[in-house]
């Protein structure tokens, strides 16, 4: 919401309307996401975890990917964090891209969440049960996909924006403003 204008006026009967003009704007819908890339100690779907050090990130951007298809670039990973629950990103859709605004339609409904890594291992252990632990790997990308091997991993965040939310906001305020206004001059 950007204020535009503040003025005072003189009104029918020697009263003063005291206005101020209000514009509402598109809240940024950038195509931001956040989400668990992989979460750490948690047995897979191929009987691997990985570990909290596993990763070492030199902040440069990792393609975001539709299902780990080269071809299908939807977007680029911002930032890691390592947490306690796993490995945390922050990333962006390119919403220029016609696959990006599928992803982003799907996850806004609720279709997908998962996300996967694509990662080269470097050094790994063996745990019982036939688990490989991995200790050391290098991170090529990140996709979000249908069905996620490792449990837990998959976007906890997307910022969203939709026109009729918009509207109904702004009809929302402007309705209170008016009922403000009518309760100050006594209707």
């Amino acid at each position: 919401m950007t204020l535009l204008a503040h003025e005072v006026r003189e009104a029918a009967h020697n009263d003063k309307l005291d206005m101020t003009e209000v514009r509402f704007a598109a809240t940024d819908d950038d195509g931001t996401i956040e989400g668990y890339a992989v979460r750490f100690n948690t047995v897979d779907s191929y009987k691997t975890s990985f570990d909290r050090n596993a990763f070492a990130w030199e902040g440069r951007s990792l393609p975001l990917l539709w299902s780990h298809n080269p071809g299908d670039v939807v977007g680029s990973v911002r930032s890691i964090v390592v947490e306690d629950a796993g490995l945390k990103i922050r990333g962006r859709l390119n919403l220029d891209v016609q696959r990006a605004r599928e992803v982003r339609s799907m996850l806004q409904a609720g279709d997908i969440a998962g996300l996967s890594i694509g990662f080269q291992r470097l050094k790994d252990e063996a745990r019982s049960g036939g688990v490989r632990h991995i200790t050391k790997a290098e991170l090529r990308e990140v996709s979000f996909v249908a069905m996620p091997s490792v449990p837990g991993s998959q976007v906890t965040s997307i910022r969203t924006f939709t026109e009729t939310g918009r509207d109904k906001s702004a009809a929302a305020f402007v309705a209170s403003c008016r009922r403000a206004a009518l309760a100050l001059k006594g209707n």
